[in-house]
């Protein structure tokens, strides 16, 4: 797997690279000197460092998107953790310990660890029970191994989505990729428990995941919220971004492209207020969320006018979600979270063809509930047009045939099988 990953590396370097060159993988390190290539694996100490620590048999170790905030699905299984009043050492891994503790989110009995660092490989490989939404592939490369006696819940990140995952994207799985691929397979296979939250999630995460181990179909604990009473949260939101009572919130959350196209994002935001204003009565803000890989170009796609937000970089998107009044996305999955809600969302995708070339669908966006746009006129139309009743049947009836159960006790069952697993 390496071999061929390091050869396809080599073939790429520029003729002077090939005299003298330093090139880094995880921890592998290849040297070129003079033509000669020199490859040093470092994993074996890591690897021997990783399986000669006990496991402590209360501790649990979450991750967040590689360390990003504090959210998703981690988030909301740790507070109903915090909720029973579980004595069980938190551990979470975060990209900067300094950064998260002076913003005040996380509650302060979860010990904070940096996410690159050897203290977080020694965390996971001593933690009776890791959960993620994302794979370990870093860690792996690090020589991270699962140790008999050790569990890993797997949450994912998605829900109902319509992008393709995985395996069943081509580009994923080139020859340029077949390194990552060996590492995520391995990593699924690390993976006990698969939360899902519907039959469609079932059938696609065990092919496009690589999965063969056990699916928990518990619903996505993220999604309780919106279950719940939710006023103190859209209270928080409003004050965070200083927005008035009197005012409505679009959600704008665009997705990224692999190929880094920012052309796509030609939201008419003004004229978008404007109509949401006209059919839904009240003055309207608009707080856009853009993908942390979309972000560097973000004075490019995000205007500096009145009644614009960025909110790219508030820690929890749900809580975003169940303060919005309506969303817009073009492939997004979180659109897919935000119909619980049953509020109003539209799709905005200019480049649909490509897109589905380029990554593919699991089924057409008109099989959505929401209206489809694929030009700013089109988006305009469908507002005005928009039936509120036919709407919130659509959703209904696309839950029903997705086979989806969210009804806001998935941070509970998932707890109780975190009780379960930490007993053994």
């Amino acid at each position: 797997m390496k071999d061929d990953y390091w050869r396809v590396k080599m073939s790429k370097l520029r003729p002077l690279e090939y005299i003298f060159s330093i090139t880094n993988s995880g921890t592998d390190k290849l040297i070129m000197f003079l033509g000669i290539p020199i490859r040093i694996d470092r994993s074996r100490y890591y690897k021997k460092f990783c399986q000669e620590l006990d496991i402590e048999k209360n501790k649990i170790v979450f991750c967040n998107f590689k360390g990003s905030s504090y959210g998703c699905n981690p988030k909301y299984i740790t507070e109903e953790l915090l909720r029973r009043k579980l004595p069980y050492d938190i551990v979470w891994l975060v990209r900067s310990v300094k950064k998260e503790r002076e913003k005040g989110v996380f509650p302060d009995n979860i010990r904070l660890v940096g996410y690159g660092t050897k203290q977080a490989l020694k965390e996971l490989a001593s933690a009776k029970l890791w959960i993620d939404n994302q794979r370990k592939n870093y860690f792996i490369k690090k020589g991270l191994v699962k140790k008999e006696g050790q569990y890993f819940i797997q949450t994912w990140h998605g829900s109902l989505g319509i992008k393709k995952l995985d395996a069943d994207v081509e580009a994923f799985t080139n020859e340029y990729k077949q390194e990552w691929v060996e590492c995520s397979k391995y990593d699924s296979s690390t993976w006990d428990y698969l939360l899902t939250n519907s039959e469609f999630e079932n059938k696609i995460f065990k092919r496009a995941l690589w999965f063969n181990n056990e699916i928990k179909q518990f619903g996505h604990p993220r999604n309780d919220i919106f279950f719940k009473n939710s006023s103190k949260i859209q209270d928080k939101v409003r004050e965070f971004y200083n927005i008035p009572p009197y005012k409505k919130i679009l959600l704008y959350v665009p997705s990224f492209r692999d190929d880094g196209d920012i052309e796509c994002y030609k939201l008419d935001y003004k004229r978008v207020l404007k109509e949401l204003e006209a059919k839904f009565g009240s003055e309207w803000v608009c707080i856009i969320r853009l993908h942390p890989r979309a972000k560097k170009f973000d004075k490019y796609i995000i205007p500096e006018c009145e009644n614009i937000i960025d909110g790219t970089f508030y820690p929890d998107i749900q809580e975003l979600l169940v303060s919005a009044d309506v969303a817009i996305t073009d492939y997004s999955s979180c659109i897919f979270d935000f119909m619980l809600s049953k509020k109003p969302g539209f799709i905005f995708a200019t480049d649909v063809e490509k897109y589905n070339t380029d990554r593919g669908f699991y089924y057409p966006l008109e099989q959505t509930p929401f209206p489809v746009a694929s030009n700013n006129d089109k988006l305009i139309e469908n507002i005005q047009n928009f039936d509120m009743t036919k709407y919130q049947q659509n959703v209904e009836q696309f839950l029903q045939e997705k086979g989806c159960m969210e009804d806001g006790q998935a941070s509970e069952r998932v707890v109780d099988l975190v009780e379960e697993l930490m007993k053994k």
